[in-house]
């Protein structure tokens, strides 16, 4: 099942410290196959995700490992 999600940013300096760590679970995700595509949004700042798993809780458990989801 392929699932697409939108991520808005409304604080980039909260979220600055944990950049290098959501690059490197983002990388994962992508290696595991749970993430077929990242965009970044051009209108405002965040991001459009193309995520795959066996259902919308699966993929929910997964993008729920990103820290700028759990830093809000």
């Amino acid at each position: 099942m392929l699932v697409f999600a939108r991520g808005s940013i409304a604080n980039r300096e909260a979220l600055a410290p944990h950049r290098e760590e959501e690059l490197r679970v983002l990388a994962q995700l992508k290696a595991d196959g749970a993430m077929n595509a990242a965009y970044r949004r051009t209108a405002e700042p965040g991001v459009y995700l193309v995520l795959e798993g066996s259902t919308v809780d699966a993929v929910a458990e997964r993008v729920n490992t990103l820290p700028f989801v759990v830093e809000g």
